[in-house]
């Protein structure tokens, strides 16, 4: 076998069940079901817990993972609560192994193997995603698989932590393996681990993970056999199984109560990575009956040399975000939900190049597409179920990413983890949670700073809920993260920061709610930031907001976008990046005013907002509302709007006539459309 199956890429929904299955799933009671159902949850949950405990990147530690229990067939069953996408994605791999290697006579598939992949043409994202799978064989039949997708941060790109900014082609993305055997009789191959190792900067946490990886899949599969002694095989095969269909058939049900219509958003990003740049996601639902099309014609096109393509499966993987978590969030999580969605990518679209363009940053275009469904999909929900209805989590990213030697003396090369410390977005009957997680890994952690600086060579001073971060709205998106970090106990590290949104927000309100603000990276070089820790300076900054008004840490600042090319930052030197909150729900004049003057007094919002946005006033010594003044202020706004209205037609004319100037549009495509 040589050269790319691009037949695989789609296969996503479930595969025809097996004669064998058919007759297994007749004779299971409802109530041995939902047992049985709740078993293999708690089987998957243990994988990822033993994951966790572990394994020693960022992703690993901090959460960013995914676990699914899988058919003999490749099927996703079940899945723990991590990363939705990926344990959708992590079919593609699992069915070209049974597909390309079952029968083959140098390979096969036997009891104590494991297999290992992180090309993305097959895992849909990027090469740091790293996927492991074990089959559960009983009296010699293949009856499971156990599969574990984790983001391990280095893969020996062209820059460290495996998400480069500046690859040209897929060639400069590290290591990018198909499905390949990494163990054989329950011990994993210390040549084909060592290969790996050879690949990439820092080989410790890369080995780590493929054997915690390993170690969660053996937990499965001993805990699925278990249950087999105890249940007989028929009815572990007929279970799974039955988790899939019944799924799909209580999602198709649920999709009919939703209105039929077309809905359309489009979303945008505001960077290649190396360069400003305007690129449109259109996203088109048509919703008929029980099916739910997923339309993103109108979309920028493929950029042969910039990092920011995604393969379309990637796309429908992250699509599972809103579904599992939303749409279907009384449902198991796995395959049977993607029967209700019909999809059409245009050809060598951004979200569908050829297989030589380069994908480390496909997250973002993904994310930016996610962001369009939801927003959509709590439209399409208000009539159904308004709880669900809620504004967008954070969208962004804006991490840092590293490497380098810590101050052990060992190779290092990471990503932050503070991209799971976004804002939840508001909902319909309050606020969001502040620095509430990642959307796509809602039970991801972003590491307590003292583990963190343990190993590796800098220290935060200062990481913690960042004002003004959020939506404004009749409900406040959540809170974002403010932090910092100082290089330390090294002579130097190369740092850069990932993300999006410093032109154009990166995440929009809901319902009349604001955006998001936009976000930059700042390089504070040469401080004298290490010197005023040691006299124990009372004039330390504890937010980017001090640092700026104090601005007393001497040397030079240079502002950079978010998304900034990593360079070598000195002992001392400063890198500072923000993740953003959740946008915004409703009306900012309907806020209850004594909600704004408790942020403002909490530090976090400002006075500023409190006044211009909210149109507040309340004493900024006791932070008392005087609510007559309040409502003079908000009357005044509202006609203020009205005189400042123009009706639709004339705002069409005008808005249709603007355009972008022509360097932003370098690799839009065709305006508007």
């Amino acid at each position: 076998m040589s050269g790319r199956d691009m037949s695989l890429r789609g296969r996503l929904k479930p595969e025809p069940a097996t004669e064998r299955e058919k007759d297994c799933m007749r004779n299971i009671s409802d109530v041995d079901f939902e047992i049985f159902r709740h078993k293999m949850q708690t089987i998957a949950m243990e994988c990822k817990e033993t994951c966790i405990k572990l394994g020693a990147s960022t992703g690993m530690r901090w959460g960013d993972l995914g676990i699914s229990i899988y058919t003999a067939s490749g099927d996703s069953s079940i899945c723990a609560t991590g990363i939705w996408f990926h344990t959708m994605l992590g079919q593609i791999p699992l069915k070209y192994i049974l597909k390309h290697w079952a029968d083959d006579p140098s390979v096969g598939i036997k009891e104590g193997d494991s297999f290992f992949a992180n090309d993305p043409f097959y895992g849909g994202v990027h090469a740091p995603d790293m996927m492991q799978y074990m089959p559960v064989f009983y009296r010699n039949e293949l009856v499971a698989w156990v599969g574990c997708v984790v983001h391990s941060g280095e893969t020996g790109a062209c820059e460290p932590g495996g998400a480069p900014l500046t690859s040209r082609s897929r060639y400069d993305e590290g290591i990018r393996i198909p499905p390949v055997k990494i163990a054989e009789n329950f011990r994993l191959r210390e040549d084909v681990i060592n290969i790996f190792a050879h690949m990439v900067r820092d080989p410790r946490p890369l080995v780590l993970d493929i054997k915690a990886r390993a170690a969660a899949c053996a937990v499965g599969r001993k805990r699925i056999l278990e249950v087999i002694e105890r249940q007989g095989a028929e009815f572990f095969i007929g279970g799974l199984r039955k988790l899939i269909s019944s799924t799909a058939e209580a999602a198709r049900r649920k999709v009919s109560l939703l209105h039929d219509g077309v809905y359309k958003q489009p979303r945008v990003l505001d960077t290649v990575g190396t360069e400003d740049a305007l690129i449109k996601l259109m996203v088109t639902i048509r919703k008929e009956g029980e099916k739910i099309n997923l339309d993103f014609s109108d979309s920028s096109p493929e950029i042969p040399d910039k990092p920011v393509n995604s393969y379309f499966q990637g796309v429908l993987g992250v699509a599972a975000v809103f579904l599992c978590g939303y749409l279907f969030h009384e449902l198991p999580a796995n395959s049977g939900l993607l029967e209700v969605l019909e999809w059409k990518f245009p050809e060598r679209s951004v979200i569908n190049p050829s297989p030589e363009s380069p994908t480390s940053l496909a997250p973002w275009a993904q994310v930016s597409v996610e962001h369009g469904i939801s927003q959509i999909g709590s439209k399409m929900l208000y009539s159904l179920d308004r709880q669900r209805a809620v504004a967008a989590w954070f969208k962004g990213f804006n991490m840092a990413y590293y490497g380098g030697v810590n101050q052990y003396g060992e190779p290092l090369a990471d990503v932050g983890p503070e991209m799971n410390a976004g804002g939840l977005g508001a909902r319909p009957d309050m606020d969001g949670v502040d620095v509430a997680g990642a959307f796509f890994a809602a039970m991801s952690d972003t590491g307590d700073v003292e583990s963190i600086e343990l190993d590796r060579p800098f220290i935060y001073p200062y990481r913690k809920y960042f004002k003004d971060s959020f939506g404004f709205g009749k409900f406040r998106g959540g809170a974002g993260l403010d932090y910092a970090m100082m290089i330390r106990n090294v002579p130097w590290l190369f740092i850069g920061g990932i993300g999006f949104g410093t032109k154009i927000p990166s995440t929009i309100g809901l319902f009349g709610g604001d955006a998001i603000p936009t976000f930059v990276a700042i390089k504070q070089k040469q401080s004298k930031l290490k010197e005023m820790y040691a006299r124990n300076d009372r004039e330390l900054p504890f937010s980017t907001q001090e640092l700026l008004e104090r601005d007393n840490l001497g040397g030079r600042r240079e502002v950079w976008p978010i998304s900034c090319p990593g360079e070598v930052l000195m002992e001392g030197d400063v890198f500072i990046a923000a993740v953003g909150g959740g946008a915004g729900y409703g009306d900012v004049l309907e806020r209850e005013p004594e909600k704004v003057a408790r942020d403002v007094k909490d530090g976090l919002m400002s006075a500023w907002a409190a006044e211009n946005i909210y149109h507040v006033v309340y004493d900024p010594d006791t932070y008392r509302v005087d609510l007559e003044a309040t409502e003079k202020e908000r009357a005044q706004e509202r006609r203020r709007r009205l005189e400042q209205s123009l009706d639709y037609e004339e705002f069409e004319r005008q808005w249709s006539s603007r355009r972008p100037p022509d360097h932003v549009l370098k690799y839009y495509g065709n305006w508007p459309h």
